[in-house]
């Protein structure tokens, strides 16, 4: 007589203060299959991270101690990868936002339905798990770019569909905030993917040698212009990108 092979249920932490509400989301997701460890501060689920290893955390954001979102930057730290989904009340929803802009999966304003929950636990696990993208067409264009935040993945399905265009792009953001990983990306993802990807820092030029750097020129065009001239960064792209 065969056996039906059983499949793992995927282990969650929860963490919340409130024990009530911690005692009411455990029922539901231990209902659903999952495999729940629950506690009530931060620094409880920290100590236990490294004995439960949990697949996904779902966190409170307002706690006595450590706060949620302390939590989720320490987890961050020495768990690259792992989902982490925030609760909140009404008021602290801009702290919810800062830290889905920082990372965090997705958030939940209180009174939350339970459907909604187990729905963003199911896709945070999906995008978690390195099976769940490895089949899906076109993955390899984001493979350089690791993020767990809903908001980033949303832009990256931007992202893909602006790379189907033949126009021009503006990526706007701060200094060091990864530019030139999401155009190289955004080439990848282009009908140009098999064309040169070529970058420059006009910053870092002179005001004088950007029109040269871009267009090129003709041999002795200026001083110290070379004698054999020199094609421009816009003709070595051809057909490909320039950012």
């Amino acid at each position: 007589m065969n056996k039906l092979k059983e499949t793992p249920r995927s282990r969650i932490m929860l963490v919340d203060d409130d024990d009530d509400l911690l005692h009411l989301i455990s029922v539901r997701l231990r209902a659903n299959n999952y495999q729940v460890n629950a506690v009530s501060s931060a620094e409880k689920a920290l100590a236990l991270l490294p004995v439960f290893k949990p697949q996904a955390v779902i966190t409170d954001l307002r706690m006595p101690g450590m706060d949620g979102l302390t939590l989720f930057r320490e987890i961050q730290e020495r768990y690259l990868g792992l989902p982490v989904i925030v609760l909140t009340a009404h008021g602290t929803i801009p702290d919810a936002v800062e830290a889905v802009q920082q990372g965090v999966f997705s958030y939940l304003v209180k009174p939350f339905d339970a459907k909604l929950l187990l729905n963003n636990l199911d896709k945070a696990l999906r995008y978690r798990h390195p099976e769940a993208t490895a089949n899906d067409d076109g993955p390899a264009w984001r493979r350089d770019i690791v993020s767990q935040s809903h908001v980033m993945n949303e832009l990256l399905d931007k992202a893909g569909m602006a790379a189907d265009s033949d126009s021009g792009i503006l990526i706007q953001s701060e200094t060091g905030t990864g530019k030139e990983l999401l155009a190289s990306a955004i080439h990848r993802a282009s009908p140009r993917h098999e064309q040169p990807f070529l970058t420059l820092n006009c910053a870092a030029l002179p005001e004088t040698l950007i029109e040269s750097e871009l267009f090129g020129h003709s041999p002795g065009a200026f001083t110290g212009a070379s004698r054999e001239g020199q094609a421009g960064l816009f003709e070595a792209a051809n057909k490909g990108t320039v950012f």
